[in-house]
């Protein structure tokens, strides 16, 4: 791999990042900006890159931070008439410590992400104000919406993960659902066909990934089968075919630091082996929360990452930023495989 592999979307920011594909071809990514776990003020800013250009570019601050706070963990996805949505939510610190949440928020974008208006008291659940939203907002079959949120209980300990629904276009959330008996962390949703969800949920005790399945027929959510070896996490899961599903996802082990992939060509019932599609060395601590999206019908992706120790960049490897990779799904498949995602595409 090359460094023209890799394009800088922010520096001295760790990141979370999520990566979304407008409509007109556009990308944007909405990231935390302080190289911190949360330890730092910090806002959420969006930077775009458009269809017509190679670079990125900061474009606008999606939610801004509350005295002595910052807006960090994210939940993003456009509504059906072509909004931008963000759920945010952050900490208060005093001396860099967590003393506070700073609450669930919710920012709509009408204008490609150049403006926000934001609402400190979206109409969510009261039981849901105290958690935190990850990953996408993705567009059911009938156009109800979908975020996922959840609650830590401390290391090592289970967390609680909920799914919440919109039927007015992102307006009111009213209706949600606990993701699965056992152990759900952060998850990333994924309409499926059937008008089937699935969520591919991070667990807290290990941190592997694990594929759940929520039917809006049953109203109930089922754990079907893990997919990753721990402290391989979190995932991103994306459509990119009729039947064929991308999970991406990083990679914490010693010696592996990075972000690898699975495919499945089966709607998430089975999947194929993983690839490990970025390295970023032994000198990496901290790194990961790949989001992926689909550039074109020949099999070119884009996935954005953060980490604090990017080795491509020889002397100036050591520093928090936020990275996305240029890479084509085609290369790690063989010609079956390529034509079964090729005729859903």
């Amino acid at each position: 791999m090359s460094s023209a592999d890799l394009s800088v979307v922010a520096t001295h920011a760790c990141g979370w990042p999520n990566l979304t594909k407008l409509l007109n071809g556009d990308l944007v990514c909405v990231y935390f900006n302080a190289p911190s776990h949360g330890q730092m003020e910090g806002d959420l800013i969006c930077s775009i890159k458009k269809s017509s250009s190679s670079r990125w570019q900061k474009l606008s601050v999606v939610s801004r931070r509350p005295p002595r706070g910052n807006r960090m963990h994210l939940a993003v996805g456009t509504a059906n008439n072509g909004d931008i949505l963000c759920f945010s939510s952050g900490f208060i610190l005093e001396n860099k410590k967590f003393v506070g949440f700073a609450g669930h928020w919710l920012s709509r974008s009408s204008d490609g992400g150049l403006s926000w208006k934001e609402d400190k008291e979206p109409s969510i659940p009261p039981k849901l104000r105290q958690s935190i939203p990850y990953g996408r907002i993705v567009c059911m079959n009938d156009n109800t919406l979908a975020y996922s949120c959840y609650r830590s209980q401390g290391r090592g300990n289970p967390s609680e993960s909920w799914v919440c629904f919109s039927e007015d276009d992102g307006k009111s959330w009213d209706r949600y659902y606990k993701l699965g008996k056992n152990d759900s962390n952060e998850v990333a949703l994924c309409p499926a066909g059937d008008g089937r969800l699935l969520g591919a949920a991070r667990t807290h005790i290990d941190h592997h990934i694990k594929i759940c399945e929520f039917s809006l027929n049953s109203k109930k959510w089922q754990d079907k089968s893990a997919v990753t070896l721990p402290m391989q996490h979190p995932g991103d899961l994306i459509q990119i075919g009729s039947r064929s599903l991308l999970l991406t996802y990083g990679l914490r082990n010693r010696g592996l630091m990075g972000f690898a992939a699975r495919l499945s060509l089966d709607d998430g019932k089975t999947w194929l082996p993983p690839w490990t599609l970025h390295q970023c060395g032994d000198k990496a601590f901290d790194l990961g929360y790949p989001s992926s999206v689909c550039l074109d019908k020949k099999g070119n992706m884009m996935t954005a990452f953060y980490t604090d120790y990017e080795p491509t960049f020889k002397c100036n490897a050591a520093k928090y930023r936020v990275l996305v990779k240029r890479w084509n799904i085609f290369d790690w498949m063989n010609d079956k495989n390529q034509q079964l995602v090729l005729s859903g595409m």
